[in-house]
């Protein structure tokens, strides 16, 4: 089973999966915005067309950053399993804090409120940025107690990724979604209780 764990390449075709998803589903918001869809979808939208292009452009912009980290993976540019959770763990950050942003310009320029967006915007960004805190301490070389207490909140957010992927599993997509996060959240547990991540995270 550890032989499983060691191979990269497998949990790097499941970020591959997860970014052509991404990518389509940003290319299907765009399209959207061009369509004549029901006054249900649209409610509370003034400015449909805008919405979905600018919120589709910034899905986009999050699924290549995505896509780039998961070719990395897969090629075996990122191989060792703390450098593939501390990257991993920063773009989640990172498209977090860009989603957004982006998400928050597409609700205003959609003619939602624009106090509500602008705080939801500001709490995605703060969210993200100590995403990206927490992966700059994952594999700084330095083994604190603040390396415990992230090892013990990463676990706990694999196994929630995991009971959330399997719950969403309701489409055909969603269970190509839903599978393929499960297997990285697996993946990502397992490199946790690797004997190596464990030592560099003062476990």
């Amino acid at each position: 089973m550890s032989s499983f764990f060691d191979n990269t390449k497998i949990v790097g075709f499941a970020f591959v999966m997860v970014a052509v998803i991404l990518v389509a589903d940003a290319i299907l918001t765009i399209v959207l915005g061009f369509m004549d869809v029901s006054d249900d979808l649209k409610e509370g939208i003034d400015n449909w067309m805008l919405y979905c292009v600018i919120g589709g452009i910034g899905s986009l912009i999050c699924a290549a950053l995505y896509g780039f980290f998961a070719n990395k993976v897969y090629v075996g540019t990122y191989s060792e399993k703390i450098v593939i959770l501390e990257q991993y763990v920063r773009i989640v950050g990172l498209t977090t804090a860009l989603g957004g942003i982006f998400n928050a310009v597409a609700s205003i320029a959609g003619g939602q409120d624009i106090g509500a967006a602008i705080v939801s915007a500001i709490i995605l960004v703060l969210i993200g940025l100590l995403i990206m805190f927490i992966s700059t301490k994952i594999n700084d070389g330095k083994q604190t107690v603040g390396d415990k207490i992230i090892w013990i909140i990463l676990l706990i957010a694999f196994i929630l990724m995991i009971i959330g992927s399997a719950l969403s599993m309701v489409s055909l997509i969603g269970v190509v979604d839903g599978i393929a996060h499960i297997l990285i959240g697996i993946f990502m547990i397992a490199f946790l209780f690797d004997s190596e991540v464990k030592s560099k995270m003062n476990m």
